[in-house]
């Protein structure tokens, strides 16, 4: 039985240490889903219950929050393909919506891209 185990510790070895041997990662995944609809529908004037009616409370909270500001955060890499990461942050002025600043540009409806 020990024969066994060590024989499959050696081919495992082996094995990993071959370049040909595709690797395996897990997807990860961390912080707000952003949709894209939902932040077309933010607007300035609106109220913080508005913002997180409509994306949630932000992900940054304890010390960090601060009430001026908002961030949403995604993080997402996948197994396979590309890391996406996006921030879109909300300011707030007199309790209200001052301006959003989003890292994904916005998509024209018209030509579909």
């Amino acid at each position: 039985m020990f024969k066994i185990l060590i024989s499959i510790a050696a081919i495992a070895t082996l094995l990993s240490a071959c370049s040909g041997v595709p690797s395996f990662r897990l997807d990860v995944q961390q912080g707000n889903a952003i949709e894209d609809e939902k932040v077309a529908q933010l607007r300035e004037g609106m109220t913080p219950q508005q913002v997180r009616f409509l994306l949630g409370s932000p992900q940054v909270g304890g010390t960090f929050i601060r009430e001026d500001r908002w961030d949403y955060v995604y993080y997402n890499r996948p197994g396979r393909g590309p890391t996406e990461q996006r921030r879109v942050s909300v300011f707030f002025e007199d309790g209200r919506v001052a301006r959003i600043e989003d890292t994904r540009p916005p998509t024209d409806s018209r030509t579909g891209g």
